[in-house]
């Protein structure tokens, strides 16, 4: 959902900072209709891609891990977030891109985790493409909550997705809660001299 209004309302991103970036960067997304449409738009934009999903045969994965690893001319792995979220060694990448979000917080993490491996080299920066008044504020709100207990189980402290900026317009039914989650994090990511996520 937050894809298809990126390529509407953010043009600039896709057509510009993202595609033509000269870094290598992952887009993560949970639904097949997104994944395709992300794909398309890549080869659209002629943009050499590998694309990672639940219909990619298991032993296929690893040749195309090596490409995106090995080869300059590749700048972008599309990944459904189960398939192409654990598993896997991207550090080639200093970008990841959520289109979509998942509905458990560790399918995230686990997926955030694809470009923090042994042998990154670079700070990896994540963003959250969320659109406002969408199912992206329930899913958001339902992984922040569920982080949250489960820090509190685990350690007693909170735990949240850390944003560190965020570009919203105000959203009438959730965006309330949301604002206090960001307005939270971006308190406690200030000290922090480099951001790990943005929020659009």
């Amino acid at each position: 959902m937050a894809f298809i209004c990126l390529l509407s309302s953010h043009s600039h991103l896709t057509d510009g900072f993202i595609c033509q970036a000269d870094c290598k960067f992952l887009i993560f997304a949970h639904h097949q209709p997104m994944i395709e449409a992300i794909h398309q738009h890549l080869l659209k934009k002629k943009v050499k891609c590998i694309r990672i999903d639940g219909q990619t045969p298991v032993a296929a994965r690893q040749n195309l891990v090596t490409d995106f690893q090995n080869k300059d001319d590749i700048k972008a792995a599309v990944l459904s977030i189960k398939a192409g979220g654990v598993g896997l060694t991207l550090t080639a990448a200093s970008t990841v891109i959520f289109a979509e979000l998942s509905w458990t917080p560790g399918d995230i993490i686990q997926a955030e985790d694809r470009a923090h491996r042994i042998g990154q080299v670079s700070s990896v920066n994540i963003y959250y493409l969320l659109a406002n008044d969408t199912v992206d504020d329930i899913i958001w709100d339902v992984v922040q909550g569920k982080l949250e207990n489960l820090g509190q189980m685990l350690d007693g402290q909170e735990k949240t997705l850390n944003v560190s900026q965020s570009e919203t317009r105000p959203s009438p039914s959730k965006q309330k809660t949301l604002d206090t989650y960001l307005k939270r994090c971006s308190t406690s990511t200030e000290a922090q001299p480099s951001p790990k996520s943005r929020r659009f």
